[in-house]
């Protein structure tokens, strides 16, 4: 735990939402500069252009793309040598290049990335799998990502930075040892109040509601099951809300039917799906009417094989850390190219997203810890996991088995990782960590990094 984390874990509630919001505003600045608003500017022309003039656009980012890895990352240098990269001109010829995966990317990270730390914003992923990996982005892709992100909820109504938005997510804003019930703090800087994920037991659901009701957002976005817990207490309790978002933003799990459902019916107002990753993989965003679909001017996805609806991600926001024909363990059913949507966007659609999963732990309070806060624990670890599995059969145990770099692991990160789980968990929750030669998969040659035994 840092310095400023314990100052913030000591400080008065009211110190804790300006510290927010301080880190808030200082966030801003890598995401909201010139070339964020240049960019959603493009974008609202790019969303009137043919099919065939964005499939143009898409083709020439690809070279432009694949040339700058190749000049700029001595990985791709090396993987693409025996290439001649002037046959790639279309999207599939893609299958002239090789394929990257997870460990292909975290063990060679040093000669795959085009820039120092010292000049990117960083981006951190526990992933799926529990594979930890530190990607770098230019402040130039960061901020185009913002703007697809900003731009994809504007078209349906909300404002980003001008209108309040509720966010259920993983960060560390509410003290182990806090007593009061208040799990959410302020961001000032994007109006946006934040809720503790970690914190969702019935007892202190009330708690939320409450607050939700005076603050009123005009949207609400974060983890999916989290949304819906809140969702489903409001409608088992018969509470009146006070307030009609223009809409939800679901991220980090796969969003159900019946989770959609549930959320609509009880906020009165539509969910709206969207799909990238901490990576930086492309963008796949929910239209006006709720269909799915490719955003060409962020990327590339390829089916990894025939038959197979494991995606292959080549991103055009990744210029820190190229991702070029990755792996990236997610999975997805394509739509015809040439199908059309009611909304008018001429935009491949996506039938359907299948790669996030609903998993999640208990707290020993009972209290459900979502598949996304759980990955997010192993985000700060160092460049030397290669694949984590937590396994709960108590309510107060959570057993974590960690397949590691030998060369790189140091004994002092399985505190740092005990650390992270105690302070989230609490001190109830007792976590052992054993390291293992392999963590073993599903039948099905699935991997899961969650598994729950309790009875619920």
């Amino acid at each position: 735990m840092g310095i400023l984390e314990k100052i913030y874990d000591k400080s008065p509630i009211f110190v804790q939402n300006l510290m927010v919001s301080v880190s808030g505003f200082q966030r801003n600045k890598s995401r909201y500069g010139a070339v964020y608003y240049d960019y959603l500017a493009f974008l609202r022309r790019f969303d009137n252009l043919t099919m065939k003039e964005k499939i143009e656009y898409q083709q020439k980012e690809l070279i432009n793309f694949i040339k700058y890895a190749c000049d700029k990352s001595p990985f791709y240098s090396d993987l693409y040598k025996d290439i001649n990269l002037n046959q790639i001109q279309t999207v599939d010829d893609l299958k002239k290049l090789p394929i990257i995966d997870k460990e292909m990317l975290r063990s060679n990270i040093e000669r795959v990335n085009t820039i120092s730390r010292k000049v990117a914003v960083e981006g951190h992923t526990g992933g799926t799998t529990g594979k930890s990996l530190v990607v770098l982005f230019t402040p130039e892709d960061m901020m185009k990502r913002m703007a697809m992100l900003d731009h994809f909820k504007s078209r349906v109504g909300f404002k980003h930075l001008k209108m309040k938005r509720a966010t259920f997510n993983g960060k560390h804003i509410i003290p182990p040892k806090q007593i009061t019930k208040v799990f959410w703090r302020y961001n000032a800087a994007c109006k946006q109040m934040i809720y503790s994920s970690f914190h969702l037991t019935e007892q202190n659901m009330k708690y939320y509601v409450n607050s939700l009701n005076r603050f009123k957002p005009q949207a609400i976005d974060g983890f999916f099951m989290s949304m819906c817990d809140i969702a489903s207490f409001i409608e088992r309790h018969n509470i009146k809300l006070e307030f009609t978002p223009i809409a939800i933003f679901p991220t980090s799990e796969t969003l159900t039917q019946s989770g959609r459902e549930l959320l609509e019916r009880v906020f009165k107002c539509k969910v709206y799906d969207q799909y990238a990753s901490s990576e930086g993989a492309p963008f796949v965003t929910e239209c006006k009417d709720q269909v799915l679909h490719m955003e060409l001017a962020s990327g590339v996805f390829e089916h990894f094989e025939e038959g197979n609806d494991e995606v292959l991600v080549t991103s055009f926001t990744t210029h820190g850390t190229p991702l070029i024909r990755y792996r990236i363990g997610d999975a997805m059913k394509f739509d015809c190219f040439n199908a059309k949507c009611s909304c008018g966007l001429e935009k491949p659609i996506v039938k359907e997203i299948q790669g996030r999963k609903l998993d999640f732990l208990y707290t020993a309070d009972g209290a459900k810890v979502n598949g996304g806060n759980v990955a997010n624990l192993f985000k700060n670890m160092p460049n030397a996991l290669i694949r984590a599995q937590t396994v709960q059969e108590k309510m107060d145990e959570i057993r974590i088995y960690l397949e590691i770099d030998q060369d790189r692991y140091k004994k002092e990160y399985d505190e740092l990782l005990k650390d992270e789980f105690k302070h989230k968990f609490g001190e109830k929750t007792n976590v052992i960590i054993e390291h293992v030669d392999e963590i073993s998969r599903e039948k099905s040659g699935k991997f899961r990094m969650i598994i729950n035994c309790v009875e619920s």
